[in-house]
């Protein structure tokens, strides 16, 4: 294939940089998009269980995320309720199985109260913060200089509410130990979601999953660019000057007035940039890091766990298994439970073996809705730290210090040369929605030098 002479080469096929294609050639500029997968989609990954759609990356959409709700109307993808009709679990220190319904696990009173003043205090910080800019707070050097487990070790006395609240955070969204990052970059994503409400209610932030799973977004965007996306094209070299880029993607090479680079900024390190890139930029790259995170569906003929008044929806905050979902296709059948293994807990689970690792997770699903979970039909798991074009999940983030250092950095151009990826956006930071709202950010920019 010879070279490909267009106004704006985007590197990058995931929903951030399927966006802002899209955005450009609607004003009428010329795009190619270079991929290195062999599919579109980045973190979103679709497989079939049953005949049906399944997801083995992101999947959720929230209310309040009116860029992915817009898009999937326009591209006529239609949603459908997550399933929590029934009883919800938890499994407290004590192993012992506690079903409860409505928002609040059961905690007891003395948790409870101090599980709320905590949340409440994480909410209120949140929503001080500018969720685009977070470093600007007066207090956003004193918040990221203290890791997260050390405020909650320092303003959270209760033991059990200090862990529901780490599984939240640490395990849940930065899927990293909570020792490991600042209690600014926690607040980054509760603010990116717009409070603690949206983020960690399973009503708000697992409100709706995509008929035809989460990858359709992106296969339906790349449908409309056609062959302005080329996959198996991963980018080696960007030689660059203020006239523009030349791209090198192996048998494919571009040259455009300007570029957008929309992968996790962890990946950029793979790429050789001519002239390299100024050294506070290198230095904000070694500065971020991936979480770890395995997703893991267990199948079974139907979701039997209904039958029993069960929603599938469970937490154990002292587990292997910290949360458990029904996952099952709007059909019903067949039955399908998710859990995420994150952080440290995903960091044990890969040192057992694929069989052990197998049995624990069952048996942890079968703390939650009963023996018969450790029946699966299939077992089928995905370590995204192991993915080449990846190498964690569920974004790239700072340690102690980073965010302060680096965040107003993160999306300043070089040259011809934007960013964009949901692990640099602001609302809906870590989300699909973070990913379309850099994606346009980042297309509204170059079209303003255009």
């Amino acid at each position: 294939m010879g070279q490909l002479d267009v106004d704006v080469v985007v590197v990058g096929a995931g929903i951030a940089g399927l966006s802002a294609a899209r955005t450009l050639v609607a004003a009428g500029r010329d795009v190619v998009v270079l991929e290195a997968r062999d599919r579109v989609g980045g973190r979103v990954l679709n497989i079939e269980i049953g005949g049906q759609a399944n997801e083995l990356g992101g999947q959720w959409v929230a209310p309040y995320q009116t860029c992915v709700l817009a898009y999937l109307r326009e591209l006529g993808i239609q949603l459908f309720p997550s399933f929590r009709d029934g009883s919800h679990v938890y499994v407290g220190a004590d192993g012992v199985a506690r079903r409860y319904d409505g928002h609040d696990a059961p905690l007891g009173d003395v948790s409870d109260a101090a599980y709320a003043v905590a949340e409440s205090a994480l909410d209120a910080m949140a929503k001080e913060l500018d969720p685009e800019a977070p470093w600007e707070h007066p207090r956003a050097r004193e918040w990221d200089s203290i890791t997260f487990e050390a405020w909650l070790q320092n303003e959270v006395p209760d033991a059990l509410a200090r862990d529901l609240l780490r599984a939240w955070v640490a395990g849940g969204f930065m899927t990293k130990p909570a020792h490991t990052f600042s209690l600014l970059q926690g607040l980054w994503v509760i603010a990116g979601a717009g409070g603690v409400y949206e983020l960690f209610e399973p009503e708000q932030c697992l409100a709706y999953r995509i008929a035809g799973g989460s990858q359709l977004l992106p296969l339906r965007l790349a449908e409309d660019l056609g062959e302005r996306v080329i996959v198996d094209a991963p980018v080696r070299g960007i030689r660059w000057s203020e006239a523009g880029v030349e791209v090198d993607a192996g048998h494919v090479r571009a040259a455009g007035r300007q570029a957008i680079v929309a992968i996790p900024p962890n990946l950029t390190v793979g790429i050789r940039f001519e002239p390299a890139l100024p050294g506070w930029r290198l230095r904000l790259e070694q500065a971020l890091s991936q979480g770890v995170v395995i997703k893991v569906l267990a199948v079974y003929d139907h979701p039997f766990w209904r039958e029993d008044g069960l929603s599938g929806q469970g937490f154990a905050p002292g587990q292997l298994v910290r949360e458990v979902y029904d996952n099952s296709p709007p059909s019903g059948e067949p039955g399908v439970l998710v859990t995420f293994l994150a952080g440290e807990n995903a960091e044990a689970a890969l040192r057992l073996d694929p069989a052990a690792r197998r049995a624990a997770v069952l048996d942890g699903f079968a703390s939650y809705v009963g023996d018969e979970a450790r029946e699966a039909t299939d077992y089928i798991e995905l370590d995204w730290s192991a993915e080449e074009w990846t190498r964690g999940a569920y974004a790239a983030t700072f340690g102690v210090g980073g965010l302060t250092r680096f965040g107003a950095d993160l999306r300043r151009p070089i040259g011809p040369i934007h960013w964009a990826c949901t692990d640099i956006a602001g609302v809906g930071h870590m989300h699909m929605e973070g990913a379309i709202r850099s994606g346009e950010a980042a297309a509204a920019a170059v079209l303003a030098l255009l």
